[in-house]
This record gives C-alpha cells, sequence and structure tokens, in this order.
C-alpha cells in the first residue's frame, strides 16, 4: 500500500506543471520589488501600466531583451514614479527610447 502511494505523489510530482515548482521558489521576488519601489509612488494610471510592463520585460521575460531594450526598460522604472502629467510620461518615454535606441 505504501509503495502504491509513492508511486502517485512521484507520478503526480512528475506531472505538476513547471510554474508550480517555480511558483513555490521566490522567482518572483525581484519583479515584486521593482513593482513595489516604483508603484508606490505613481501618481497616473498611464504611468503605472507602463511601469508594470517594464517590470514585467526586465524581471519576467529578461532572456528574451538585448541591452538596448534593457536600458529603455531601465530608464521607464527608473523615471517614471511620481509623474502625473500625461505630456511627461510621453517625453520620458521619448528620452529612455533614444536612451535605450530603440
Amino acid at each position: 500500500m505504501k509503495r502504491g502511494v509513492r508511486t502517485i505523489a512521484c507520478v503526480a510530482a512528475m506531472l505538476a506543471p513547471p510554474g508550480a515548482a517555480y511558483a513555490l521558489t521566490d522567482g518572483n521576488a525581484q519583479y515584486d520589488e521593482c513593482m513595489l519601489g516604483a508603484l508606490r509612488d505613481s501618481r497616473n494610471g498611464a504611468a503605472a501600466q507602463l511601469i508594470q510592463r517594464s517590470c514585467d520585460a526586465l524581471y519576467r521575460n529578461n532572456a528574451m531583451l538585448l541591452p538596448r531594450e534593457q536600458r529603455y526598460h531601465a530608464c521607464v522604472v527608473q523615471s517614471l514614479p511620481g509623474v502625473r502629467d500625461n505630456y511627461a510620461i510621453q517625453q520620458i518615454m521619448a528620452i529612455c527610447s533614444r536612451r535605450g535606441e530603440m
């Protein structure tokens, strides 16, 4: 009986989605820190969405980023917190694009 339970447990562990094992580790800690740090001073919904997109790119999809894309997203995360005005957001995004050569 014990052997059957162990076999079922092993099979269940092997069939579990890879995300389940990843969720048990603290793999999202850097992403969470990025979001918490940047959104703490957020004053604009559009800026918050752009920050979220950049944190996601930097800490969840960073293996796919080119160095210029990393510079762009880092600029967004550093520059957008606290911005209130949509015009200011546009200007910051343009500067970050130039810095990242996007």
